[in-house]
């Protein structure tokens, strides 16, 4: 996981982020997708209104290192005002909405198998940040 973020909310991206990856890698890390892919890199961009037409959504399957890129854009008044649990769950949240992105990739082949598997994942780290 990495960001484009304005620096208004550089260190609450980067406090949620710090947060969710480790739990994310540890309920993925010995995970097979019958997809084919190896790695799984999301990019949250959290811009305001006037900026956040520089960085559109990206979905891509680079198929040489069989890595998925997604970058997802968060509502940045939303992330702003909200608190530290509040900005884990936007990010979760994009997170499953990069997992629908990922059907959208015409070179991947992800199963609804997959899906299921990455989008629990999500939730037990939701779980598990939210106790």
């Amino acid at each position: 996981m990495s960001s484009e973020k304005h620096i208004s909310v550089n260190e609450a991206v980067s406090e949620a982020r710090k947060a969710i990856e480790p739990i994310i890698s540890e309920f993925i890390k010995d995970v097979e997708l019958s997809c084919g892919a190896k790695k799984w890199s999301v990019i949250f961009i959290v811009m305001p209104d006037d900026r956040v037409g520089d960085y559109p959504e990206i979905r891509r399957y680079h198929k040489a290192s069989k890595d998925i890129e997604l970058r997802v854009q968060l509502p940045y008044g939303e992330f702003k005002g909200s608190s530290g649990l509040g900005r884990i769950n936007m990010m979760l949240d994009s997170l499953v909405y990069s997992v629908d992105l990922m059907g959208e990739i015409k070179s991947l082949k992800v199963t609804s198998g997959d899906a299921q598997v990455l989008k629990g994942a999500i939730e037990k780290a939701r779980a598990r940040l939210s106790s």
